[in-house]
């Protein structure tokens, strides 16, 4: 069996989860854009949600996969419009993912004050 590098584990176990992923951890955290700040980001909101002790086949470790998904208020439909952001690996360095539509089909339809738009 050919060698994998325990980083390439890493991403591989963190891609596998993102692509299926289970339920994630409790207390995802919203974040509200400021105001000033729409424009240029695109969104009103970002959700972080994880997965801790994710299992790594082959390695005696876990990892915390974290992934980022923005609400944006479209005006014209007059709903919140979910932006897949990118997908990590906590203490991987110099990777990142897109968040897979897996997971934003995971989170809320719309951030807890749907009220914060223009």
């Amino acid at each position: 069996m050919a060698y994998v590098p325990p980083a390439m584990r890493k991403r591989n176990a963190a891609i596998a989860l993102l692509n299926n992923p289970p339920p994630y951890d409790p207390n995802p955290i919203f974040v509200e854009i400021p105001q000033q700040g729409w424009a240029a980001a695109g969104y009103q909101y970002t959700l972080t949600v994880q997965w801790s002790n994710v299992a790594v086949p082959g390695l005696a470790v876990t990892i915390t996969v974290r992934a980022h998904v923005h609400y944006a208020w479209d005006a014209g439909q007059q709903i919140w419009t979910q932006i897949a952001g990118n997908a990590w690996v906590s203490g991987l360095p110099g990777w990142s993912t897109p968040t897979t539509p897996a997971v934003v089909a995971l989170v809320p339809a719309e951030p807890p004050n749907p009220a914060y738009h223009p």
